[in-house]
């Protein structure tokens, strides 16, 4: 990936089952029953990179 362009990170959930994109391509998919009920969005990043974020946007689907 090139360090000096925006990238585009996808998140699509249903249930307990989610399917992860970079660039509007499908990197991996899983299932997580660890929460149970409706959640949250958040971000984690690795301490020794440097990254920014812009423009979050969250819907709900269905």
């Amino acid at each position: 990936m090139p360090r000096d362009r925006w990238q585009t990170l996808g998140l699509a959930v249903q249930g307990d089952r989610f399917e992860v994109s970079l660039n509007g391509q499908v990197v991996f998919g899983a299932t997580d029953r660890t929460f149970p009920g409706a959640g949250r969005v958040g971000f984690w990043t690795k301490a020794d990179s440097l990254t920014h974020f812009d423009a979050l946007e969250a819907e709900a689907l269905g």
